[in-house]
Order: structure tokens, then sequence, then C-alpha cells
């Protein structure tokens, strides 16, 4: 699927471990697993309504069109990634709302089916996870005569199960699971975003997607050849390609955003630089999506990341590398119930087209990722971790819509004795430590429709997705994984 130019020169994106890591008893630091797998008869409704409207669509709607105006700069597969919003603006449209003042009116519904086939920690168990999205945003200019200002506000509806849980993976296979209560409704995003100078000095502030500003692999190339510009890098579901795990819960994301602010400086077209403050109370198990306000507290982060641009070649391939350090303030408990000041860490991340099938023609060919990052903090699970992934584009003929994305994700992990009941209590297990290492194997077969309503548009993006753990983390006894996942996206 496409998704328009972001509009940061150069960059443009959740989950936190459900441990409790902040000075206190060791019998506080349990948390009870959520083993239910039944579906709320509201969820079921809304699902049943979303394939009505899918159905209904299908029939009534102008044919499909392959190549639409979009009208946001949002990532399809997943809001992890989003800067923004993830939605084409279209709410609005659809109800008549003339954007004459600015205003813009959009969202989301994601229902996702997962299954664990066989094992993991709960063989044999099923889950549907439902999210719900409604954003408006305001522009400044337009509505206040504010050059270069734009309002956002986004609400979130979501229910589900202990789908990562029941997999037994550290690293997360979807990312429509996160940390209890996972029935919530929540104010997501509430932020001021100001362009200054041509969008060469940007701030935005309030309750927003860590993500989408640093580590963002996903992120496309987008000056230069424009009709060719890189419009999905990967569709994968799981959540290190959004959010590495060395970052799980100290980096606001989706669904636990939080309070922060971003300054964003791009001089030329090809290089950027960031630097960013979070509200960082998530490493303590603050679900920080679900308040309202920001907590003043010695618990930040600090994180900077610079990046740079190309066009490779006489067919212009381009790519991007981004490179970011971080720090957290703030006292936490490690396993061994020693205490730890602060934590540290870097990353590593690249995109790169690297083959157009019809060169100068289209899109069609194959794009790679891989990323890498480190801390050396007694508080992360995760210490290393290494992701790489290539996507098919446009290659399946008669599907120009059809994407394949394959991937993997290794973590080595923290090795500290009881680690495992530290991090993650409640595995059925002989063991408390985690496993040395996890390695996350997943491919996605991805496809788009749009469909016209009266005066604007929405689509459709089905998902289907394998996911094999062959050692799954968070024990070392546990059996391979194997999760199969179909999440259909709908953008309006």
């Amino acid at each position: 699927m496409r998704s328009r130019a972001v509009s940061r020169k150069g960059l443009n994106l959740l989950i936190i471990s459900p441990a409790r890591r902040f000075p206190r008893d060791k019998a506080a630091l349990k948390i009870p697993i959520d083993s239910s797998r039944r579906c709320p008869l509201s969820l079921l409704f809304a699902t049943g309504l979303l394939l009505v409207f899918v159905f209904a669509g299908v029939a009534l709607a102008a044919p499909a069109t392959s190549d639409p105006p979009p009208s946001g700069s949002q990532i399809a597969t997943s809001p992890q990634a989003a800067y923004t919003f993830i939605g084409w603006d279209q709410l609005g449209r659809m109800l008549g709302l003339s954007d004459k003042y600015g205003l813009s009116l959009g969202g989301y519904i994601i229902p996702e089916f997962s299954s664990i086939v066989s094992g993991g920690a709960e063989p044999g168990s099923t889950f549907l996870n439902f999210a719900l999205g409604l954003h408006a945003s305001l522009d400044a200019e337009k509505a206040l005569n504010i050059p270069g200002g734009k309002f956002g506000i986004e609400f979130l509806e979501s229910t589900g199960g202990a789908t990562n849980e029941a997999a037994g993976s550290v690293q997360l296979y979807t990312v429509m699971d996160g940390p209890p209560p996972r029935n919530r409704q929540e104010l997501m995003q509430l932020w001021w975003r100001q362009s200054l100078f041509d969008d060469k000095l940007i701030f935005h502030v309030g309750k927003i997607n860590g993500p989408g500003s640093f580590g963002n692999v996903q992120a496309p190339v987008t000056f230069g050849a424009s009709r060719f510009a890189e419009g999905d890098i990967t569709n994968l579901l799981f959540v290190p390609v959004g959010l590495n795990p060395t970052l799980f819960g100290r980096l606001p994301s989706y669904y636990n955003t939080g309070y922060g602010a971003v300054v964003h400086f791009a001089p030329t077209e090809k290089f950027y630089a960031s630097y960013g403050l979070f509200d960082a109370n998530g490493i303590r198990g603050v679900q920080t999506g679900i308040e309202n306000t920001p907590s003043f507290n010695s618990y930040k982060l600090h994180i900077g990341e610079i990046g740079y641009s190309w066009l490779l070649g006489d067919e212009k391939l381009p790519g991007r590398v981004g490179v970011g350090v971080w720090g957290q303030t703030g006292e936490l408990y490690t396993p061994s119930l020693t205490t730890e000041n602060g934590a540290t860490g870097y990353y590593i991340f690249a995109n790169h087209r690297l083959w157009y099938m019809h060169p100068h023609r289209d899109n069609a060919g194959i794009i790679g990722y891989f990323q890498f990052a480190q801390t050396d903090a007694n508080t992360q699970a995760v210490k290393t971790y290494v992701g790489a992934g290539l996507t098919s584009v446009h290659m399946i003929p008669g599907r120009p819509s059809d994407q394949i994305s394959i991937g993997m994700a290794w973590s080595s992990l923290n090795d500290m004795p009881g680690a495992g009941e530290f991090f993650y209590p409640g595995i059925e297990s002989e063991s408390t430590d985690l496993r040395d290492s996890e390695l996350m194997l997943q491919t996605v077969y991805f496809t788009t429709f749009f469909f016209k309503l009266g005066d604007g548009f929405w689509s459709l993006s089905p998902a289907l997705a394998y996911t094999c753990i062959p050692n799954p983390g968070k024990r070392p006894d546990l059996p391979a994984a194997h999760a199969i996942t179909l999440r259909l996206v709908t953008l309006f």
C-alpha cells in the first residue's frame, strides 16, 4: 500500500514490558496473567459490523482504484509506526465537512485474529484483538492564521487478550497486544506541532507516539525520484520492526503513548537531527496510555538521533540510515533486587531499495531493512537486538497492490538468575530464568483495496502472517511457538 510522503524532510514512529521495575517488595512485582480467551460480545458485534461495512463497500462503492490521492502521513499496517495518526483524514469528507477551516477527521478500525497453533506458553489458544482510533487535527494556518502550526488529538478504544504472553515471546510477535489493562479507552495523542523555516525546524510537543520520530526504520525516503517514492518498507506485524526491544517500556508508544517534546532539525533534504525528552514512567509499570496528564519526576528518557538519505546509482535506488543514543534517568530494581540508577543504549537502522524490476517505469522490486541495538542495563529483558527483512513490492502479476514481507528478529536476553520471573511472572515453568536468546521469524502477505464513498474514500488492508519462534524467550523450557495472524486494517 502506498503512504503519502512525510512532510518532515528525511524523518518522519509500544509495547512496554509488564514488569513493575521500581523499588518495591518482590511480591508486588507479580502481575496476574490474563488467560481468558473469550471474545466479548461487543467485540464480536464490532467485528461483524466491520465485515458488513466491508462487503457493503465492495458491493456499493465505485471500483477500487490502485492509486487514490492519499491525504495522510501514515503507515497503514501499524499505528506503532505512525508519526502523527494512522488514517486517511477521510471521515470529515464522508460527513460533508469542508476543509475551509483546516479541520480534518479520520481514524481506523483494526480487528486481529491470532492463534497459537502449537508451542509457546499456551498452545492452542486463540485471541481476537480489536482497536478503534478516531482523530481530529486542525491546520492552525487556516483556522488561526498561525503559519506552520497544527493541533492534533486522538482517542483509542482497544480490547483483546494476552496474545504475546501465550506465545512466550519476549520480542512480541504482534503490536496489537500490550500490558494490562487490555480493555481500555484512552486519550492516545494530544499535541501541537510547529514547523518553521520551510520545515527545516519542527517542534512537536504533547502526548505523542515516540517511535514515529525515533528508530523508525519504516519511514521512507521522500526526496528525489518522487515517482518511485517508497511507500511500504515492510508490512511485518511484529513489534521490533517499529520499536527495538532495548527500548521497550522506555520510549512511549502505541498503545502506551506518553507526554514528551521533540525538536527536529533538517537543514537539507538528505540530513536530519532530532532530540526528544519523554516521560519514562512506563518502565516502572505506569500505564502512560491511560494517564491523561504527564508525570513530573526523575523518570525521564533523553533520546537523540541523526540520519542521512541518498539515491544510489543510475537507477536512483533510495536509502536511509539512522543512528540514535538514549539515556533513561531514575532508579530501578534489577532481577537480583539490587538497584540500578539510570540506563543507556544506542541503536542503528537502515532501509534501502535493493532492486527495481522495471527501472524508470514503476515501483516494483525489493526493499530491505536492517536494525541493531544494544544496552548494558540489567533492568531490561533484552540486552542486544538484531533485525532484518525484505519486502517484495508490486511483483505479483495481476496483483499490483499485493506485497510479501519476510523478517527476523533476534535478541540476546538478560542472563541474571530469576530474570524470567522478574520480568514475566506467572509463566508455568520449572525455571525462573529467561532463555539466553530468542529468535523470531515472520512472513506476511499484504494487500490493499480502496473504495469510494461519496466525496471521500476508505481503504481495507488485509494482512495474513505466519510467525515461528523456535526458542520463546520467557523461559528456557518453552517449546517452539507457531502462530497464525489475520489483521484487517480499515482506514478512513
